[in-house]
């Protein structure tokens, strides 16, 4: 059995859950971190044989138990099935009418008063990965709540998974654990409905519940060690893959690289070449035109030597100067006038009074009480009213409601 101890915490002022978990517990897949799913054994066959009585076609039921929090996780321990005989569904689920629930809502009451209802589960051959838009909207109507599940059966193959709602869709969930206890609950209804064997065959049950067990395990291990040598061979090949493209674009980028570096250093070369050709010529050009300059002046020199020099004064004319002063003509610079033009005022801006009214006006438009009609749970509302279902444990706290799933049509109900 299942203990639950609630430990004072004196750190946080309240009282901590503590769940005393199974120990006698088998492990399938990783499971989630945000969400733990725990079906007994016993449900477990049930549901298999279930779903293979007919395997051509779909076939529900109604997974029972108990949901409880740790740390802010939610725990499902799924501890009872109630199947819906003479009910077939298709890929889009099963017919949930009134009859339908009547009838279950009796058997819970005769059989499972204790428990709650934690999901539906659904058989389907063959069932795709990415589960269709009637099935979500069968799921969000009738079992919304992050502690609801869809648990589905691949009959032929005999494997199943389990789906919850998450981001506005049902996701696979990696994992669950399947645990083992004196589930009398479950073997009185099967026996009375003519599904199991009776109570005093329990030992017979344990034993085959044992053979069972292991044969499951060694069939997992090798499904598993497969799985982990093709994903092995997948990442490796992947890897080789990756190495093989980083090497050649390596390659080729350093080969084009190589290439510009050859081209640069010739045309350096180059320019090295001619700069040197030019500068030589420059300092013969130097050299010939001082040579030239030298003998020139060795030329006067010997001129000068040999010629006497005359000076002769020269004849100076004193003539009367008139001085005229040259007419200056005023000329007077017309410069254009340059209207100044005033710039037009700016409109002042005005408060963006249309914005603030209609902030203002969505800031009420928030609802503090919702009255509660048919046909709605806290998943409905929450994202009716916020848009996500992230509000259902504060609407469940306002109000005091301890069950999220038992609330009454024309209840009022207080918003955060």
């Amino acid at each position: 059995m299942i203990e639950i101890v609630y430990k004072e915490n004196p750190k946080e002022g309240g009282l901590e859950r503590k769940l005393n978990l199974p120990k006698n517990v088998r492990q399938i897949g990783e499971p989630e971190e945000n969400r733990k799913i725990y079906i007994e054994d016993y449900v477990m066959t049930y549901l298999r044989r279930f779903a293979k009585e007919t395997i051509l076609n779909s076939r529900g039921a109604i997974l029972l138990g108990k949901s409880e929090r740790m740390d802010g996780i939610p725990y499902l321990f799924i501890k009872s099935a109630i199947a819906l005989k003479g009910i077939e569904g298709s890929k889009d689920g099963i017919p949930f009418t009134d009859d339908i629930w009547a009838k279950i809502y009796e058997t819970i009451k005769e059989y499972f008063a204790d428990q709650d209802i934690l999901g539906w589960f659904l058989s389907m051959p063959g069932y795709p990965m990415e589960l269709n838009s009637r099935l979500l909207k069968t799921h969000i109507n009738y079992f919304g709540g992050i502690d609801k599940v869809l648990m589905i059966e691949e009959p032929l193959e005999g494997e199943e998974d389990f789906f919850a709602y998450e981001n506005g869709r049902l996701t696979r969930q990696k994992g669950y654990y399947i645990f083992y206890e004196q589930n009398e609950a479950m073997q009185r209804y099967m026996v009375e409905n003519g599904d199991g064997d009776s109570v005093d065959d329990k030992e017979d049950f344990d034993d085959r519940a044992v053979r069972n067990f292991r044969t499951v395990v060694q069939e997992k291990k090798e499904v598993s060690g497969q799985k982990r040598v093709m994903t092995f061979l997948y990442m490796a090949s992947t890897f080789l893959v990756m190495v093989v493209l980083v090497i050649g674009i390596t390659l080729i980028n350093n080969y084009e690289k190589m290439e510009g570096l050859e081209t640069t250093l010739s045309e350096i070369s180059e320019s090295l070449e001619r700069q040197e050709g030019q500068t030589v010529e420059m300092l013969a050009k130097e050299g010939e035109s001082q040579e030239l300059v030298d003998a020139v002046e060795a030329e006067n020199a010997n001129v000068q030597t040999e010629e006497p020099q005359e000076s002769e004064e020269p004849e100076v004319s004193e003539e009367p100067q008139d001085s005229q002063e040259p007419e200056t003509s005023e000329e007077q610079a017309v410069e254009p006038e340059t209207p100044s033009e005033e710039p037009e005022d700016a409109p002042e801006e005005q408060a963006p009074e249309e914005g603030i009214e209609a902030i203002s006006q969505s800031v009420e438009s928030i609802q503090e009480k919702y009255t509660v009609r048919k046909g709605d749970t806290l998943l409905k509302i929450s994202m009716k009213i916020y848009g996500n279902a992230d509000k259902i444990d504060d609407i469940c706290q306002l109000n005091g409601i301890k069950n999220s799933d038992h609330i009454l049509v024309g209840q009022k109900l207080l918003l955060p």
